[in-house]
């Protein structure tokens, strides 16, 4: 009897990773706005910042931890990068040091969070699947939603019982923990005895047959980063989804002060996290059963679509109740998105550069996410609301899905 494919051990471990990782730091950041801002007198703009400064430091680390993780261990990557991530968050829950912070959060978190599972995990996930690698990111992804459904209440308690920085030291600390471990546990690619199955229709033979390629590793040396910046289907790929994924951030970090306006408390904010994590559960199951099935491309433009729908509940949705719908439905459209684009990102250029090309695409996500919730925290600043910043959204969500839908008729040949 043939074992169970270690690639589904490795989904399993990203799943965890994912969810530490981002419950700890992005899930999370909303709730540390208010607490923080009274504490150093700050204001939404400023106190924004640090998530800025986290998109930042991830746009310029990025290229960088690509390129490492093709060409050395991405295991050894991982755990090197976990420590760096407790240390970083250690230091940034005991100093009243502004600068020193921002300083923290753009190198060491940020790099903590690439090298320790964003990039590294999608690529190992796309060494190790090629049948059902679009059901491996969507399980995968389980660990997004899981971030806000697990993360959000425990920082959230943390906050209120203990404060902001005991918060931020417990789960530093407790991600960093949890990553090193796991890692140390992985495999970089597949081996000769390592194939991924392919399922049998039940009018077929049961025995089992590999999927065609499925354990091969990339063979010589990964592309270099120009081969990619000269594609005009990276940028246009590129730029459709960053800059849906900007508006994706600015939406994320302008829910739990919309709920505080609206008289919630910092644990009702904490649970509008949990139920859009929990709606992105259901989504990316849905997703992990008949995603392989569908055109990538396409799925991708429907879901930035559905973001507007987002946007325009948050015009109207001033109850706890109607904000919990709204939640709901940003889980929902949110969470399927980074593991459509990654399997996309795969399928398009192939897996040899895989972690190169993951890493420019950082870059420009990272940059359009430090404008979104810049202007998300000017707009507020300067007009008492965010009213106007969510209609700017609604516009440039179609945009941004006619862009993705654009790169459909284009080459994906190396140059």
């Amino acid at each position: 009897m043939r074992g169970i494919y270690f690639g589904w051990y490795v989904v399993v471990a990203a799943i965890a990773i994912y969810t530490v990782l981002l419950g700890s730091t992005f899930a999370s950041f909303g709730l540390y706005i208010l607490p923080v801002s009274e504490e150093f007198g700050l204001s939404r703009a400023d106190i924004n910042t640090g998530l800025i400064a986290l998109n930042l430091g991830n746009a310029a680390l990025a290229p960088v931890i690509g390129r490492f993780i093709d060409r050395f261990s991405a295991r050894k990557l991982m755990m090197t990068c976990a420590a760096l991530i407790g240390a970083s968050m250690a230091a940034i829950s005991q100093t009243d040091m502004l600068l020193l912070s921002l300083v923290l959060i753009f190198f060491a978190v940020s790099a903590g969070v690439l090298g320790g599972g964003t990039i590294s995990g999608s690529v190992l996930l796309a060494r190790w699947f090629k049948v059902y690698r679009g059901r491996a990111m969507a399980l995968a992804a389980l660990g997004f939603s899981l971030g806000g459904v697990v993360g959000a209440p425990i920082i959230g308690e943390l906050i209120e019982q203990h404060g902001w920085r005991t918060a931020v030291l417990v789960s530093g600390v407790g991600t960093a923990a949890i990553v090193f471990l796991l890692a140390f546990f992985m495999r970089d690619r597949p081996g000769p005895g390592d194939i991924e199955v392919r399922e049998q229709k039940p009018s077929q033979e049961t025995t089992a047959e590999p999927a065609e390629d499925s354990a091969a590793p990339p063979l010589g040396p990964p592309p270099g980063m120009m081969t990619f910046l000269r594609m005009p289907l990276f940028w246009m790929l590129a730029l459709g989804i960053g800059l849906a994924s900007g508006i994706s951030q600015g939406l994320t970090v302008s829910l739990v002060p919309l709920g505080h306006e609206a008289g919630l408390t910092t644990m009702q904010g904490a649970m509008l996290i949990s139920v859009s994590g929990i709606t992105g559960l259901v989504s990316m199951l849905a997703l992990a059963a008949w995603g392989d099935r569908v055109d990538r491309t396409l799925l991708l433009a429907l879901v930035i679509v559905s973001i507007t729908i987002s946007c325009a509940l948050l015009l109207v949705a001033k109850s706890y109740v109607a904000l919990l719908v709204t939640a709901g439905i940003i889980g929902f459209s949110l969470s399927v998105f980074a593991p459509i684009y990654i399997a996309l990102f795969a399928d398009r250029f192939g897996l040899a550069g895989f972690g190169t090309v993951r890493g420019l695409l950082v870059p420009v996500m990272s940059l359009f996410g430090a404008l979104s919730v810049r202007f998300i925290g000017e707009i507020y600043d300067r007009t008492g609301g965010y009213v106007a910043g969510l209609w700017t959204y609604l516009v440039l969500v179609l945009l941004a899905a006619g862009m993705v839908l654009a790169s459909r008729r284009m080459s994906s040949e190396m140059v």
